[in-house]
């Protein structure tokens, strides 16, 4: 509907200075009519419309057309009524990002993202009859309004999804596109029959001879019904086209004599009053990300923060008589692989391993690394090859694919690690099966931390409502966004709505710089045909919001959240480990006497429940004192949990990440 009003409210304008009746003497006529159409289609589209649960599908534009016949009739000099019976080629081509993308491994056993997009190709035909009144204030020059009846001829939609990338995978139909499902929505019960729009035209006639008018006309269709019942999909339309028609009705001419005119006196000319100079009113109305709007143009920036520290274990685990590198360890160096770019989860951070120490070796030269061989006799593992074939593979790895020098790896073996586990279960035993790394240089087996921050930006875009005076005086209109020094942010342009600011990450933050908050404003020029300009303002806040998410999903505002993980303690003590040492170093630099800490001890499922969990309660107590000895915290909580498994405790390397205390440090932003 604002579409409409605006449309008429530009035509109104535009014609109101004029007004004369219309030139010819036909009374009606009958002819063909096309159009070239920019159909738009305002969604959602959803699961619930009839289509395949793919994907939910917004706006879009897409080029259609429209032929048929017309017929017009003129009811006085100035008014005449038409009649258009077309078909409407109102199809819409949609395009959606797959929000799930699955891990597909690669052939070097390597896992990467598969980023798809789902294409909708929508068929809308209708038959429409559209009744105009047709007002002509200017010689051969006409605007109509009026409504549109449409009856659905076709209803159809074919659904395909598309790889974006890796750009050389291939569904398992040999390409990089498929169709998912195509059918009429007229096989449900959704499709809508009849459509009910409303009608605004400009146009103007041209008389190629006495009989035949050439007509180009601009309209704007705008619905009052959706395409699907139940649905908010409806589709509007520009449309651009001539109509050819054929007068009939024309009489002959009748000459008049002219009158005589008996001599006046001469008219005083009139002297026209100066007119106003033009000004400009401004006011702010913001979209936000679901479609709504709101009065003002208050901007948020939400940061969502978290730190997350993940220790490397420094072990890799073989199976039984077997020196061969299991699958699930990620094998085959990847030109683009980084470190920093890792957001698996912990287990899938530790299956890394080979590729993270290769990596930091190269970056750091200096460093040597001991690979240690392991095996277990007592399950029939007697040849004392074996030891040395699993550190000398881990070896050929690093040397052949990440292309360290085989000088500054050391190779050593023995039966059992010096720390084994309990071999009196199965558990144990195949913990004991494993080629063990240390190195000279401590960054080379240092944790992975993975730092994440994602923002979000509400309202979505701010448009600049402007009020002009005298607005065919304006010879510029320009728009821009200041910050609280008067520096521009951005310069924006008049479009179809007016002027439309859209707020972007890159220009806040540097607005923001260290602030929760900032004032700005949004500012609108114009430009009189005198040369002189008017301007006006409208206030903007803008404001941060931080948010961190804890390990049980509740959302802390102002505050940022880092996670620790400890996961090297004797065998059945709660002793700290000389393993953790550093990492309790670390904790102790991150805490503030602000900070809220949580502390939660864990066992792996070996032995008995509630031995375990007064073993986890002790080992998370032993690092409460250890991190107390420097700074206390404002809030502690220290809590046991025993055999709860948050890990895969059938892989050996997931019972060692089980048997863990995570501490969770939450300080208030401005403290950290």
């Amino acid at each position: 509907m604002k579409h409409l009003a605006s449309l008429v409210l530009l035509i109104t304008c535009s014609v109101l200075s004029a007004h004369a009746q219309i030139g010819g003497t036909e009374v009606w006529r009958f002819g063909l009519t096309g159009s070239a159409t920019l159909n738009m289609h305002d969604g959602p589209l959803t699961t619930y419309d009839g289509i395949a649960e793919c994907g939910t599908f917004e706006s879009t534009n897409t080029l259609g057309w429209t032929a048929g016949n017309m017929a017009w009739l003129k009811l006085t000099p100035d008014i005449a009524a038409s009649a258009r019976l077309q078909y409407w080629n109102g199809d819409g081509d949609f395009t959606s990002a797959n929000p799930v993308q699955p891990l597909v491994a690669l052939p070097d056993g390597t896992t990467v993202p598969l980023v798809t997009e789902y294409d909708l190709a929508t068929a809308l035909d209708y038959l429409t009859l559209d009744l105009l009144a047709q007002w002509y204030p200017i010689n051969n020059f006409y605007i109509g309004i009026g409504p549109q009846i449409g009856l659905a001829m076709r209803t159809a939609f074919e659904q395909s999804e598309r790889i974006v990338q890796p750009a050389f995978m291939e569904f398992v139909n040999g390409g990089t596109e498929r169709t998912i499902y195509a059918a009429d929505f007229t096989n449900s019960t959704t499709s809508a029959n009849i459509r009910v729009a409303a009608v605004a035209a400009i146009g103007g006639d041209f008389h190629v001879t006495d009989r035949f008018v050439v007509s180009p006309e601009v309209s704007y269709a705008y619905a009052f019904t959706n395409v699907l019942s139940g649905s908010s999909w409806n589709v509007n339309a520009v449309r651009a086209g001539v109509h050819v028609a054929y007068a009939f009705g024309i009489p002959d001419p009748v000459v008049e004599p002219a009158p005589t005119t008996p001599p006046s006196a001469a008219i005083p000319a009139v002297i026209e009053a100066p007119r106003a100079a033009p000004t400009v009113q401004l006011d702010l109305e913001s979209t936000l990300t679901d479609g709504s709007t709101i009065p003002g143009g208050d901007v948020l920036i939400t940061e969502q923060r978290s730190s997350d520290v993940v220790p490397l274990l420094p072990f890799v685990f073989f199976d039984t008589q077997s020196a061969v590198i299991p699958d699930r360890y990620a094998r085959g160096r990847t030109p683009d692989f980084s470190e920093s770019a890792l957001r698996d989860s912990v287990l899938g951070i530790y299956h890394q391993l080979l590729n993270i120490v290769g990596a930091r070796m190269v970056k750091y030269p200096d460093a040597r690394l001991t690979v240690g061989g392991y095996r277990e006799p007592a399950d029939g593992e007697n040849d004392g090859a074996l030891s040395a074939s699993r550190a000398e593979v881990v070896k050929n790895y690093l040397v052949a694919q990440w292309g360290i020098n085989a000088s500054r790896i050391d190779v050593k073996t023995g039966v059992l690690p010096n720390v084994y586990s309990n071999r009196g279960v199965a558990d144990g035993r195949m913990e004991n099966r494993r080629a063990e790394l240390s190195s000279t240089d401590p960054r080379i087996l240092a944790p992975v931390n993975r730092i994440e921050r994602i923002s979000t930006i509400e309202p979505r875009s701010v448009l600049l409502v402007t009020t002009v005076t005298e607005r065919d005086q304006v010879t510029a209109f320009n728009g821009s966004v200041l910050g609280d020094n008067g520096s521009p942010l951005a310069s924006i342009d008049e479009g179809p709505r007016g002027i439309t600011w859209q707020p972007n990450e890159a220009s806040l933050q540097k607005l923001l710089g260290d602030r929760r908050s900032a004032r700005s404003s949004a500012q609108v020029t114009i430009t009189a045909a005198d040369g002189t300009t008017r301007t006006a303002q409208a206030p903007i806040t803008v404001r941060r919001e931080i948010r961190s998410t804890r390990y049980s999903n509740e959302v802390v505002n102002d505050s940022i959240i880092e996670r620790f993980r400890l996961i090297f303690f004797d065998y059945d003590a709660p002793t700290v480990s000389a393993f953790n040492t550093s990492m309790v170093d670390l904790i102790r630099s991150r805490i503030r006497t602000t900070s809220s800490l949580r502390i939660t001890g864990l066992t792996d499922r070996i032995g008995p429940s509630e031995h375990n969990t007064q073993l986890s309660l002790a080992r998370a107590q032993a690092i409460d004192a250890a991190i107390k000895t420097r700074i206390v915290p404002e809030r502690v909580t220290v809590k046991g949990a025993g055999p709860e498994l948050i890990y895969n405790n059938d892989l050996p390397e997931g019972r060692w990440y089980n048997r863990t205390v995570l501490i969770e440090v939450a300080t208030p932003v401005g403290a950290e």
